[in-house]
């Protein structure tokens, strides 16, 4: 014990004061019910996100907002290394790789918007987060990148080359980043597994479960969206979807892909393994707008329980490290919800359950 004890006493007390100010249930109610977009930002004023009511009022723009609020979440990895034992911390850096991936296919999105579908894209450039996570990606010459071997070829340098030209014939085939996107992932989750595989016995388990849940709710999601927007063969699906889930199994997602009532199947899931959760699933909706809400709450749920098992059992293991950054990116996924249906002037009650 004494060796988890030194490890992560510090950092514990640490996350544990620093997710006690994690915006409260009351603040998110008062931000739900602001009558505009401008009150709405006031609200910040005087809480840890103080900066992106700064950025409003100098540009007014809630793009240049939500920028902000990645910078604000990058910024947190960087915080904690300071805190942590060297042993750690390639497995904090992988954990960071998350932000330099989605960077990535944000420019890979704008690159084939401006050089495949021949769109504008000068003002999307404005709300590229251009620092550097790991990698120089050298955004403004993948912009100018006549075709995706080139982009291979500009970040030759990184471990995403190869998967660009790993998926270039597919790209051409299909006019779809989708099959660059599903590899890009995968290179995330297998090399944050291997950072897993070092720890010690107790952080290891408890890591591959929560690690693992978040596979489970990124399968879901990209097995209802290859459904909708693809309709591809079910064994073909299976080669874009995350091995390495904690729950939910293939035979499970072969239900999901080949039913229309998908929140049936999670029902039975969750009677299983998490029967506290059941009764959210008892609101039926015929319309696939309201299902897919009801199905991404239900996952957000069950992230929410293991996060909660987590902070009432042992304190000194990497689970704390890991739940005080899935409660962060939940509370900054909450203020851009909330922040853009005041944008778009959603009524209160038709957002308050993605909440």
């Amino acid at each position: 014990m004494a060796g988890p004890l030194k490890k992560y006493s510090f950092i514990n007390a640490k996350l544990r004061t620093r997710i006690s100010k994690i915006l409260t249930h009351e603040f998110f109610e008062n931000l739900l019910h602001s009558h505009s977009l401008s009150e709405a930002i006031q609200l910040f004023k005087d809480t840890p996100f103080a900066g992106i009511e700064a950025v409003y009022t100098k540009t007014g723009d809630l793009k240049m907002v939500e920028l902000e609020l990645l910078k604000h979440e990058i910024n947190l990895y960087v915080e904690i290394e300071k805190f942590i034992s060297s042993e750690l911390l390639s497995f904090i850096r992988v954990l960071a790789t998350r932000y330099e991936v989605d960077n990535l296919k944000n420019i890979l999105r704008l690159w084939f918007d401006k050089t495949i579908r021949k769109r504008d894209i000068q003002d999307a450039q404005l709300y590229i987060y251009r620092e550097k996570i790991h990698f120089d990606l050298q955004l403004d010459r993948i912009l100018g990148a006549q075709n995706l071997k080139q982009v291979a070829d500009i970040i030759k340098d990184t471990p995403y080359s190869e998967i660009l030209i790993k998926a270039e014939s597919k790209v051409n085939e299909h006019q779809s980043l989708f099959y660059v996107e599903t590899e890009l992932e995968l290179y995330y989750y297998t090399k944050l597994l291997e950072e897993v595989e070092k720890l010690k016995k107790t952080d290891k388990v408890l890591a591959k479960r929560l690690i693992g849940v978040e596979i489970d709710m990124q399968n879901i999601n990209l097995i209802i969206r290859i459904k909708r927007m693809y309709n591809l063969p079910l064994e073909e699906v299976f080669t874009y979807l995350l091995p390495f889930g904690y729950s939910i199994n293939k035979d499970a997602l072969s239900l999901i892909y080949n039913t229309q009532d998908v929140t049936s199947v999670l029902s039975g899931f969750i009677k299983k393994r998490y029967t506290g959760l059941q009764a959210i699933l008892t609101s039926q909706s015929s319309d696939s707008s309201s299902r897919l809400i009801l199905i991404e709450r239900v996952l957000d749920e069950i992230m929410m329980y293991e996060v909660h098992k987590v902070l009432l059992a042992n304190p000194f293991t990497i689970g704390i490290i890991l739940v005080y950054f899935i409660l962060k990116r939940n509370e900054i996924k909450k203020i851009i919800t909330l922040l853009n249906a005041k944008y778009y002037k959603i009524p209160a009650d038709q957002i308050k359950g993605r909440i």
